[in-house]
């Protein structure tokens, strides 16, 4: 038997003892290649409802998000197996929906579009200690899924790095989640942001202190606005 044949043996094996289905409603997806269902991506999650008007600060050009976090709810439990579990194809296909919802969205693609520049992919940076523990940074893999869709470009890993262990900003009010993020980032290898926009990428959009805080660190060497895409807005 050649390793075509093997392979294929195999898989079907997989197929029968571990069958693709939905990571959120169980629903088969064998044949798709999806690990999210069609209904789940478009009609399980509701849609954040204010991110239109936003009062942003004046180095941001607009944010988006594809949901709105549900707190204890299955969008919850996506983004925690990301970030803690290794469900990296998880992620990248989020990254992939995305992308693709960004590129459709008409309104702020005309503004990106307008500034005549590269958007350039920044996933938000993990501390090295938190780096280690996990295996990987989740932001870099959704980065990746939105990469997949656009075509837009990944900043090289070490571009922007955080060199302050910032405690979770959960629990936190507005003032001491900018104080623990106070000089947390740092451009280690500076790209030229003048040929480029630098779209911030993350999981989930809170109160916008991490992004922000990136987005001024990086506007500093630049002063091109960033644009912000998380998969869910709190």
């Amino acid at each position: 038997m050649n390793s075509k044949t093997l392979n294929k043996f195999f898989g079907g094996l997989r197929s029968v003892a571990f069958p693709s289905v939905c990571a959120c409603c169980g629903y088969s997806t064998a044949g798709s290649g999806h690990h999210i269902c069609e209904w789940c991506r478009l009609q399980r999650f509701e849609t954040p409802g204010r991110m239109f008007n936003e009062i942003l600060p004046e180095f941001i050009l607009h944010r988006f998000s594809v949901w709105a976090f549900d707190k204890g709810g299955l969008l919850q439990g996506l983004l925690h197996g990301l970030k803690y579990h290794h469900l990296k194809d998880v992620g990248l296909e989020m990254g992939a929906h995305l992308g693709e919802k960004y590129l459709n969205s008409s309104k702020l693609m005309g503004e990106l579009q307008i500034e005549e520049k590269e958007p350039l992919l920044v996933p938000v940076p993990l501390h090295k200690k938190k780096k280690r523990k996990r295996g990987y940074n989740q932001a870099r893999v959704l980065a990746n899924g939105i990469s997949e869709r656009t075509g837009w470009p990944v900043a090289a890993e070490k571009t922007v790095i955080r060199v302050k262990n910032t405690k979770t900003q959960t629990g936190l009010t507005s003032s001491e989640r900018q104080d623990n993020l106070d000089g947390a980032f740092r451009c280690l290898y500076p790209v030229d942001f003048g040929k480029h926009i630098p779209v911030l990428v993350d999981d989930v959009f809170t109160t916008g202190a991490t992004t922000f805080e990136l987005a001024g660190v990086l506007n500093a060497t630049s002063e091109n606005k960033a644009v912000i895409l998380t998969v869910a807005s709190a």
